[in-house]
């Protein structure tokens, strides 16, 4: 017969690590996203974009709105209007980071990451 106390503080423990690894995990996902926002040969936002909570970027962008309470929407969302953002809005001056093959996927959810995380 199992002890419910040991039952219970196994669950905890396995609860507590588990959401030690994905905070790890996702403090690595934010990194890189950030790299791929300031970089220029990846994502260069910072060239149209400000952000919302990382004072130590240029906050020079003024082509494309100031990024701010992105944590509000969906991931998927955001990786849409990364990928390809002409789905939703026609004639944007945003460039298909994902379908004209600027970005891979990993690099689009790591820049959503950083976004959602940084604009808070």
């Amino acid at each position: 017969m199992i002890d419910a106390k040991k039952l219970l503080v196994a669950t905890l423990f396995g609860l507590i690590t588990t959401s030690a690894v994905y905070a790890a995990g996702n403090e690595a996902l934010v990194k890189e996203g950030r790299k791929v926002f300031v970089t220029k040969k990846l994502g260069n936002c910072l060239a149209c974009h400000s952000v919302k909570g990382d004072p130590g970027i240029p906050q020079t962008g003024d082509i494309g709105p100031k990024l701010s309470n992105l944590n509000a929407y969906p991931k998927s969302y955001l990786f849409e209007k990364i990928y390809d953002p002409n789905k939703t809005v026609a004639n944007t001056l945003m460039p298909p980071m994902g379908r004209n093959h600027k970005l891979t996927k990993h690099q689009i959810d790591a820049l959503v990451a950083y976004l959602q995380e940084t604009t808070k």
